[in-house]
């Protein structure tokens, strides 16, 4: 037999003992309904035809202990379900649904995460209406009935709207007349239960009334008895609904009325209008509908050889009328009349009187006793406005630079009737005059006259600090503004002993304006205040341009650098803070660089969050995977960079939080292999480790911004033993990784007895060092020194006196001696 077959009997064979397990369920929950049925709760539901029903059922447990067996449900009475959830002997998200069929079929699905839970149902039909049951039964708690009564509602289908005159309305009434009745019909056609019909004009609910009820079919209708002007463009809305659940359905008309011109209205009516010069006078005409017509009238004549332009919208009018008035039309009347098209006779008229006059012409000069091109501070100038208008003008306004002027006697600005007086001008009172004149018909501004006054230099910068290193040349640059701008420069030098003129020979440009100093402090006493003094054909500057120079030199480095880790909306971020140094006479700028310890690889460059303080922010994310760094922070200003802060052992964890309960041996596993290969390259490290120590002459590994070497140990583990070989014998180091500030605490013994022979081992005099009092904790630091003067010697002490060393007195010393020594010197020194 072939395996396909076997497998179809099988599941032939699963299904069918399923199938009998719900039906001997269902069977003791039919027994058991009519037992329970006073304490059935009952839900009322409704649903619109063709879309989704939801039949609520609590499956929540009374107690945390408790959890739910099974859901069934079942149609109106009948003792066979429709649809099952099955939670039994297996996890809640892995239940067993089951649906009819011949009832529901794939239309249901049961949704656990709504509370309370509900059947969904989908295309919901009009068989569909009915009772449904939910029995749930609960592994300890006592079985629970629910009953949920589902109404199938029909929407209405159809909604049409008829004029008075029986005529089917799409999107606009009429046009209809003012005075005129009006009248709509709203049909509404299908629906279960009964739709109710309503009116809206301009979305305000109104009585209709309803004219008759036929099979399926509702009529309503609305009446307007006189139509008014602002019946215009309302908009009638007749709404059907009888649920909730979905939308109403609607139509909506406006309606249109034919209006004559409210209102026709001359916009400019100037009492004054000048010879041979081309006006545009407004007309507006509004409340037309359709767009009214405009028309120009000199009497009862049309005007002749004129430009009429039309603007606005369907309801608002703009005709502008374009002419130049010759002295015939004085004393006409001007006409604009405004007209309905469709309404013969409706019409309005707007009208005023020609009065052809001129405005004032006016000219502005320079006093003419004055030079326009000898003009400067200290002087006296005066300005003449020239008016020739008509009817005469009755006021003049000055204005300098756009703003006007106002008589100030103690500010020495005097006006008379036609002039404008400054006395004692400065360079301030440079720029643009006009002057403006008016009379009862109009006002007209001169053209500009230019006024020039030439003024003694002025410095443009406020006083200036410059950093500046001994024998270090600076470009020092002096702007002035002056008129005339041929200007000659002094620079001088002076401290709090001394002052003198700094020699011509050190000016770099001196070019108009501007002059440019190359400054080189050599001592102590060059450091001070530079003046820069400006002098043109006026005189000389009266205040000079001040530059102080000062000492700069490369910023002191941070202290005090604090870490701390904080946990923000998305990611872990840890921020470091430091205190910083002087900054070396100049602004500076802070930044930090994270390094991952076993390969110095770079992994971040950041700077300070801040302009004035060292506050760093990282985010975890940035340097996983690599979990061990060291951070360098430090301080840069233009004349380089400060020594650095390290920051060691910096480690990070793994925060993930796992929530499966169950235990996987695949992890298991690849921890066994894990382990395995890191005992191998444990290994494969001792032997090259020996390999080098017996034949290498590898420099030593010092990283560049560390202050003590860094020694690689054989195995990535914290605690970890370092054989040394010394002769014939072996000595075993045990080491824990940890911060430089932990050494002094450390209590561990460093040194052990070898596991081979214990009694046989020597005490070697290697582990006893010549070693100085005062070099006694910084063994690293004196080892780099003697790397970075080219000496040859790894042993810094060897050449100094020294005193034997307890192994007892001082354990973590002698650790990290024989670390240290134990490194194969560099294969050459320069």
């Amino acid at each position: 037999m072939a395996v396909g077959t076997l497998t179809d009997i099988a599941t032939r064979l699963v299904i069918a003992g399923y199938i009998l397990a719900v039906v001997l369920v269902c069977v003791h929950a039919s027994s058991n309904w009519d037992k329970d049925d006073d304490l059935v709760a009952t839900f009322e539901v409704s649903a619109v035809l063709g879309r989704t029903a939801s039949l609520p059922c609590d499956i929540e447990p009374s107690t945390r202990e408790d959890r739910v067996y099974m859901v069934l449900w079942f149609r109106d009475y009948a003792v066979k379900p429709i649809y099952s959830f099955d939670v039994r002997g297996r996890a809640f998200n892995k239940a067993l649904n089951w649906s009819d069929s011949n009832a529901v079929g794939p239309r249901a699905y049961f949704v656990t995460v709504t509370k309370p839970a509900a059947l969904s149902l989908e295309a919901v039909q009009l068989d569909d209406e009915g009772i449904y049951r939910c029995r749930v039964d609960f592994k300890k708690s006592p079985t629970r009935n629910f009953q949920v009564n589902l109404t199938v509602i029909v929407p209405p289908h159809q909604l049409l709207i008829y004029d008075s005159s029986g005529v089917e309305v799409d999107k606009t009434a009429g046009p209809f007349q003012v005075g005129m009745e009006f009248g709509l019909s709203c049909e509404v056609r299908g629906g279960k239960p009964t739709p109710i019909v309503s009116w809206l004009v301009n979305e305000k609910e109104v009585d209709g009334r309803l004219e008759e009820i036929g099979q399926n079919i509702v009529v309503s209708k609305l009446t307007v008895p006189q139509l008014r002007r602002e019946h215009r463009n309302t908009m009638y809305k007749c709404r059907a609904a009888n649920t909730n659940l979905i939308p109403p359905l609607e139509k909506s008309v406006l309606l249109d009325i034919y209006l004559k011109p409210l209102s026709v209205k001359i916009l400019s009516k100037l009492s004054v209008l000048e010879t041979d010069k081309n006006y545009s006078i407004g007309c507006e005409t509004a409340g037309s509908h359709p767009r009214a017509r405009v028309t120009w009238l000199k009497g009862n004549v049309p005007f002749r050889n004129v430009k009429v332009l039309d603007d606005g919208n369907s309801s608002v009018v703009l005709s502008t009328l374009i002419f130049s008035p010759i002295p015939d039309d004085n004393s006409q009347i001007l006409k604009c009349r405004g007209e309905n098209p469709e309404l013969p006779g409706a019409y309005l008229e707007d009208f005023f009187q020609l009065n052809v006059v001129f405005p004032p012409k006016v000219q502005l000069h320079l006093g003419s006793t004055l030079k326009a091109e000898n003009i400067k501070e200290g002087d006296d100038v005066y300005f003449e406005c020239k008016v020739r208008a008509n009817p005469e003008h009755h006021k003049i306004t000055w204005r300098h630079n756009g703003a006007v002027l106002t008589q100030n006697y103690s500010a020495g600005i005097i006006m008379s009737t036609q002039s404008l007086v400054l006395q004692s001008i400065g360079r301030d009172n440079a720029g643009n005059y006009t002057c403006l004149a008016s009379n009862d018909r109009g006002e007209t501004t001169s053209p500009v006259v230019p006024l020039r006054i030439q003024f003694a230099p002025v410095c443009k910068t406020s006083p200036t600090v410059i950093g500046a290193s001994l024998e270090e040349s600076v470009k020092v640059r002096c702007e002035v503004d002056a008129d005339p701008n041929e200007v000659d420069f002094v620079w001088e030098f002076n401290n709090s002993g001394e002052n003198f003129e700094v020699a011509p020979a050190k000016l770099d440009n001196n070019n108009g304006t501007m002059s440019e100093l190359i400054y080189t402090p050599v001592s102590e006493r060059d450091y001070g205040a530079l003046t820069c003094w400006g002098r043109n054909a006026i005189g000389k500057q009266e205040t000079p341009c001040t530059y102080h120079v000062i000492p700069a030199a490369k910023p002191s480095p941070l202290n005090n650098c604090t870490i701390k880790a904080s946990l923000n909306q998305s990611s872990e971020i840890l921020e470091v803070e430091c205190v910083p140094g002087y900054n070396g006479g100049l602004p500076q700028e802070f930044r930090l660089e994270a390094y991952e310890v076993a390969s110095g690889y770079l992994r971040l460059n950041v700077s300070s969050v801040s302009i004035d303080l060292p506050i760093f922010r990282i985010a975890v994310a940035d340097l996983l995977p690599a979990t061990h760094f060291y951070l360098v922070a430090y301080a840069v200003n233009a004349k380089g960079r400060s020594e650095v802060f390290l920051l060691e052992d910096i480690m990070l964890r793994d925060s993930e939080k796992h929530t499966d309960s169950g235990v996987s041996m695949i992890p298991l596993i690849l921890l066994l292999i894990g382990c395995l290969m890191a005992c191998l390259i444990a290994v494969l490290f001792v032997m090259m480790m020996i390999y080098r120590r017996r034949g290498s002459t590898s420099p030593a590994h010092i990283e560049p911004y560390m202050k003590q070497p860094i020694i690689t140990p054989p195995d990535s583990r914290n605690n970890s033993m370092l054989d040394v070989t010394h002769g014939d014998h072996t000595y075993f180091v045990e080491y824990t990784l940890k911060q430089v500030t932990d050494y002094a605490l450390n209590k561990q013994p460093d040194i052990i007895q070898s596991p081979q022979d214990q009694e046989k081992m020597k005490r070697e005099p290697q582990l006893f060092l010549p070693v100085r009092p005062d070099t006694l904790f910084a063994p690293y630091d004196i080892h780099k020194q003697g790397l970075q003067t080219n000496r040859c010697n790894l042993n810094p002490f060897s050449t100094r006196p020294w005193e034997p060393i307890s192994f007892k007195a001082d354990r973590n010393l002698m650790k990290e001696i024989i670390i240290a020594n134990s490194i194969p010197g560099p294969e050459s020194c320069v």
